[in-house]
Parts: structure tokens; C-alpha cells; sequence
């Protein structure tokens, strides 16, 4: 089984070294690390070009404001390995990542491997949390069905963890890059419609957080991010089975935090989304809040400060003593 790494680059000068030291040292080798430089201003380039001249196999490909599904669509294309891996510049594996999934998928017809990561702070340059695991043991076989139940109930998903098989991709069209937000859900929850994919509990990426140099959150807006659940729920509705009261939570969760969260510039073409969707019940009340954003504005603050905090499940990891 050969692996094609694939990795968006945007002015990931102050990470790439450990990004790419951490393929070099993978304990089942890489068979080629693909890179789109999607228009680096600092030292990325000069960074893979020396890593490459020292023996890693690295092709380097310009990219020019792509964005990053559009990064990785261009690398894909050009992949000769049997399974693509996706690592982001800012992210870096664990020693045995490819074997692991090796080891897992290379038995069976599973088309998507995913696994646990931890996730490391720049803020206090630590390791603080890791996935919410749904499983003690690694499990293949399992269908989209499972995917989605699993993905509301644990929020699995890390890109940096995530291997598709290159045909799988090439026969699915990759990423869309219409999608700024939530690209790495809509592709997963797309690339296992009939077919299977694998689990894997044991963290061998880290994910890099609070970066505010992120690629993905350099290219994202507030309102891309708020509506892309929604907009893959719409999408993958029929293949999923997703009812409408799904959609219609959804979308009241993208009006309620228009209001709050998004640009004015943005607000119209938010709302034409999520408006549809939404009961009249639920339309009258959001009638009411646009007109009167601040009072609405005060009783949603209110009414988190009751509810008390809420996030998708993460296993927090205390600084060491």
C-alpha cells in the first residue's frame, strides 16, 4: 500500500519543519508528500525545497488564492498512491500514523480511515485536549449511518487523522469548494455514502489550535463557518435520512447566531439559507429579533448563562503537575 501525503501550504514557514520532520519519521514510509503553495509570501517554499533536496519526496505544486479544498483538490490530482492522507502545514503525526492505518484498513474495503488526535494550545504550548474516542479498539467496517450518529454524538472528525482511498476520491470529485467551513465533514459524510469506513481510538495526529495563521481560518469568514453544517445537512439530506426537524434545528441555530455573530454585509444571503427551513412559529420570533437585535441580543446572553457552557465533547488533558 502506498501513501500520498497531501498538505495546503499558506505561510506555514514557522511550523513546516516539524510538519515535515514528522513524515520523515514515520515509521511505515511515505511513498510522496504533495504540496500546494497556495501563494506563500515568507519562507514555505524555500522550506519544502530544502527538506525535498535532503531526500524527502516532496512535489511542490502553486496553487494562487485556491483556498484550502481547492489546495488539496489540486494536490489529489496529482497523487499516484493508493490512499490519500491529509496532513495540514501547521499539523504534525505521531511515528506510527501510516502504519496504524496500515494495519487497519489494508484487511478490508473500507474507503475512509479516521482516527483520534489530540490537540495542542499555542496560547500555553500544550497538548489540552484529545478526541472524544466512541470506541476502547479500533473498528472497520462500519457504514454512514454509524458516521453520522457517531459524528452528533462525539464530533469525530480531524482532517490531520484522515486517509481516503485515491480511487474513492477520484470517483467522489475530491473536496467542494463551495464548502469554507465544514469541507472535511461534507467529504467525509460524501466519500462513505455505500460504502464503509474505519475507526481508529488512538490519537496519532495533533491538530494545532488557536493558530490565527490557520490556511482554513485565514480563507473562512463567521458566516462561512455558521452556515456549513446546514448547508451539508441540505446537501447529504436523501442520503442520510436526515429529517426535517434536523434541518430545521439547524437552521434556527444559524438564525439565532446571525444575528449576533455575523456581519451586516453578510446577514442577507445567511438568512436566505436558513429562512426556508425554518417553522412559522419560528419565523415570527425572528421577525421580532431582526427588528430588535439588541433585546434579542440580551436575552440570548441570558439564556446561555443559565444553560451554562456547552461544547462538542473533548477529553481534556490537565497541565502536568
Amino acid at each position: 500500500m502506498k501513501f500520498s501525503c497531501v498538505i495546503p501550504c499558506y505561510n506555514a514557514a514557522r511550523w513546516l519543519p516539524e510538519t515535515l520532520d514528522s513524515i520523515a519519521q514515520q515509521t511505515y514510509p511515505v511513498h510522496e508528500i504533495v504540496v500546494t503553495d497556495d501563494g506563500s509570501t515568507d519562507d514555505s517554499v524555500a522550506i519544502l525545497e530544502a527538506a525535498r533536496d535532503g531526500g524527502l519526496p516532496i512535489h511542490i505544486l502553486k496553487g494562487g488564492g485556491l483556498g484550502p479544498a481547492g489546495a488539496r483538490n489540486l494536490a489529489i490530482e496529482k497523487c499516484t498512491g493508493d490512499w490519500v492522507a491529509f496532513l495540514d502545514a501547521d499539523d504534525w503525526w505521531r511515528p506510527d500514523h501510516l502504519q496504524r492505518i496500515y494495519d487497519l484498513v489494508s484487511p478490508t474495503d473500507d474507503v475512509v480511515y479516521l482516527a483520534a488526535a489530540e490537540h495542542f494550545s499555542i496560547n500555553v504550548n500544550r497538548i489540552v485536549s484529545r478526541s472524544d474516542a466512541p470506541f476502547k479498539e479500533p473498528k472497520s467496517g462500519m457504514n454512514q449511518f454509524k458516521y453520522w450518529q457517531l459524528y452528533k454524538d462525539h464530533g469525530i472528525l480531524e482532517l490531520s487523522s484522515m486517509a481516503v482511498k485515491r480511487s474513492r476520491l477520484v470517483e467522489g470529485g475530491g473536496f467542494d469548494p463551495a464548502m469554507r467551513g465544514a469541507e472535511d465533514l461534507e467529504l467525509m459524510m460524501r466519500m462513505v455514502v455505500d460504502h464503509t469506513w474505519s475507526y481508529d481510538p488512538t490519537p496519532s495526529s495533533v491538530y494545532r489550535c488557536n493558530n490565527p495563521e490557520s490556511h482554513s481560518r485565514k480563507g473562512t469568514t463567521n458566516a462561512d463557518c455558521l452556515v456549513a453544517n446546514l448547508r451539508t445537512l441540505i446537501k447529504l439530506q436523501k442520503e442520510y435520512h436526515i429529517d426535517s426537524g434536523e434541518i430545521r434545528g439547524s437552521a434556527r441555530t444559524v438564525m439565532s447566531k446571525m444575528i449576533t455573530d455575523v456581519e451586516p454585509g453578510d446577514r442577507p444571503w445567511v438568512k436566505d439559507l436558513a429562512w426556508p427551513h425554518l417553522s412559522k412559529k419560528q419565523k415570527a420570533i425572528f421577525k421580532v429579533a431582526i427588528a430588535a437585535p439588541w433585546a434579542y441580543a440580551g436575552l440570548n446572553r441570558l439564556r446561555q448563562k443559565l444553560k451554562g457552557n456547552q461544547y462538542r465533547p473533548r477529553q481534556v488533558v490537565p497541565p502536568a503537575s
